[in-house]
């Protein structure tokens, strides 16, 4: 069977059964909402944060600058190492990465070590964001 033709481009993924299509949607659309949701479900603990490890709220805040710093230095430089290796080995990469920090996170036993765990952790959080954008814009014209 020949594949199908759309706007003169060839479209190989286009006789995909639509559970799997739907399941790549869905899985694309939580890694996008990771990061932010890391965002979202962090703020309401700053308080107890602080009282754990004995730290100033200005030092809580500066964990999150750091994730948000994070975000923005791994959104430079995830889309030029795609380009050059694929979207899936980096996107795998950045997600356990994710999950690696996100547990360094949580045994965090000062707030430095946290500060530089929220700044990688933000930095492997952006391969979610931007990949799955990008494997969007690959697979579907």
């Amino acid at each position: 069977m020949a594949p199908v033709r759309t706007l003169g481009r060839s479209a190989p993924h286009a006789a995909e059964p639509a559970t799997r299509t739907a399941t790549l949607i869905a899985t694309l659309g939580a890694l996008t909402a990771v990061a932010p949701l890391s965002i979202d479900m962090y703020i309401p603990g700053f308080p107890d944060l602080g009282r754990t490890l004995d730290t100033s709220e200005s030092s809580v805040q500066l964990s999150m600058t750091a994730f948000l710093a994070g975000l923005v230095v791994g959104q430079l430089f995830i889309g030029p190492i795609s380009d050059g290796l694929g979207r899936r080995r980096p996107l795998l990469a950045g997600t356990w990465l994710f999950v690696l920090l996100s547990l360094g996170c949580a045994v965090a036993p000062t707030i430095e070590v946290l500060i530089g765990a929220r700044f990688l952790q933000g930095v492997a959080g952006a391969a979610g964001m931007v990949l799955a954008r990008a494997i969007v814009a690959d697979r579907f014209h």
